[in-house]
């Protein structure tokens, strides 16, 4: 950057010399004597002198230049598996919490989806199909237990230690 503003500095110089006549000094081709003649400035007179100068500086590149030859991007390999579902949660709930027991009581899913209870309880529960779909054991209270729903259908399911406690599952195909 200091070369090409060096540069520029010693073209304006040159331009501005030229301009003048290359053998030019300071006081000549003024007359002092104050009289006219032979196309010699007299000491008063006025002159204008209108000096155009243009300057142009290319960029420098700062990027490569493109191959003779275009690359093309690496292969990229194909997805072999699916994303995961995201995770439907069940709440189970106390006796005393004024909510249903599973909450919600009546769920609706996609084949595929995770489906997790969370015991909300201080006491351990389970959760039991009816046509033995699913059978989570005790699940003690602040744990979960999840079920990946792959039987399509409708299941119908009790808390095993409060068979009052019901909901459904239905699971419907993709």
């Amino acid at each position: 950057m200091k070369f090409r503003v060096l540069a520029a500095v010693a073209l304006a110089v040159g331009l501005v010399t030229a301009a003048c006549g290359g053998g030019s000094s300071v006081g000549s081709g003024v007359n002092l004597n104050g009289k006219g003649g032979g196309g010699a400035l007299s000491l008063g007179s006025t002159t204008t002198t209108t000096l155009v100068a243009t300057t142009t500086i290319a960029p420098t590149a700062t990027t490569r230049a493109p191959s003779a030859t275009p690359t093309s991007p690496p292969p990229t390999s194909p997805r072999t598996t699916a994303p995961p579902a995201p995770v439907y949660t069940i709440t189970i709930e106390s006796d005393s919490s004024g909510q249903p027991p599973f909450n919600p009581p009546d769920v609706a899913v996609y084949q595929g989806t995770p489906v997790k209870w969370v015991n909300s309880d201080s006491k351990a529960h389970s959760v039991v199909a009816s046509d033995g779909a699913f059978n989570s054991g005790p699940i003690a209270p602040g744990a979960s237990w999840t079920w990946v729903a792959s039987s399509v259908g409708k299941h119908s399911y009790a808390d095993g230690t409060r068979p009052y406690a019901v909901g459904t599952l239905e699971v419907a195909q993709k």
